[in-house]
């Protein structure tokens, strides 16, 4: 008889061990899919202090006297808009682009952040909505600006 508790409590030490080892590979494996995920996702604060200042494939070159970004093709870039450096104004002071009012920054509603973006700058003819829709590199295409090109293509309902 104790030869068959035996048998039993080691087959059920197997199961038991069986199933740490599988919640903790699942574990592991959801944590480093969360980590590959995160790396691949721009941080929350990307449009803030990246994504709005240029186009896409554009470069930054600074900030003028008025504050704007300089921004430039360096690429060569083929777009129907005539030279090879634009500005563009920045967020407004105290606003930012994230949502949860960061580092106790007022966060911009969807008609803030459009009139922000159909707004031209003090240097600029072009505002960032008339740069994807006039700039493009022919008539008919639009310019790529991620995280710009789906606001000014769908407006805020008022």
């Amino acid at each position: 008889m104790s030869v068959v508790i035996n048998i039993f409590a080691a087959i059920g030490l197997i199961v038991i061990i069986s199933y740490i080892v599988y919640y903790m590979y699942e574990y592991f494996q959801n944590l480093q899919t969360q980590q590959t995920i995160s790396q691949m996702n721009p941080p929350d604060d990307y449009m803030q202090t990246v994504g709005l200042q240029c186009p896409d494939y554009w470069v930054n070159n600074g900030i003028d006297s008025n504050g704007n970004y300089i921004c430039e093709n360096k690429f060569n870039i083929p777009t129907t808009c005539t030279g090879s450096s634009l500005t563009f104004s920045p967020i407004t002071a105290g606003s930012t682009w994230q949502y949860g009012n960061p580092n106790g920054l007022t966060s911009m509603s969807d008609t803030d952040k459009y009139n922000f973006l159909t707004t031209a700058g003090s240097n600029n003819s072009y505002s960032r909505c008339d740069w994807i829709n006039k700039c493009g590199p022919n008539a008919n295409t639009q310019g790529i600006w991620q995280g710009v090109n789906e606001l000014c293509n769908s407006p805020p309902s008022s």
